[in-house]
């Protein structure tokens, strides 16, 4: 398919966008691991999410863009798009966005803290409870052997 060279300028600006989507993306999955550590294994997983959902979405780009047929310009322009998202702006979306991801993680602290602290006093109480109960029941045990034990030594 032959494009005027305006079509290709706009190609190229719609891979640029893409570029930068893609840039943000990956950053989203970077501020996850900053914010939520986690283990090696989950960490594959995520990059695996991370180069399927890239995939589809540059599949779904070059899709829109340009019947799915792949140039060198949509390339380079993808590129430039992430790179220029990378020197510019992630600096500044990756400090917001943990800043009020870990803001989110203090107030989910601040809203479970009480609850935690009624579930330990709870547990704490039905622990003691049940302390109680088996002294009873082994007091009663002993007594009733020994009624037991007296019966059969008048008995005898």
């Amino acid at each position: 398919m032959i494009l005027s060279m305006s079509g290709q300028a706009a190609i190229f600006l719609v891979m640029a966008v893409a570029g930068g989507v893609l840039g943000v993306l990956y950053d989203c999955f970077r501020i996850l691991r900053r914010v939520l550590q986690h283990k090696t294994a989950i960490t594959t997983i995520e990059d695996a999410i991370f180069w399927i959902a890239s995939t589809l979405l540059m599949f779904t780009f070059l899709l829109d863009a340009n019947f799915g047929d792949v140039r060198g310009y949509m390339l380079m322009g993808m590129a430039l798009g992430a790179v220029l998202y990378f020197l510019v702006l992630s600096r500044y979306f990756t400090k917001f966005a943990t800043m009020v991801l870990q803001w989110i993680k203090r107030l989910i602290v601040v809203i479970i803290s009480p609850v935690m602290l009624v579930y330990a006093a709870l547990k704490n109480k039905l622990k003691s409870g049940q302390k109680y109960v088996r002294m009873k029941r082994q007091k009663l045990y002993q007594h009733m052997k020994r009624r037991q034990h007296e019966r059969q030594a008048g008995a005898d």
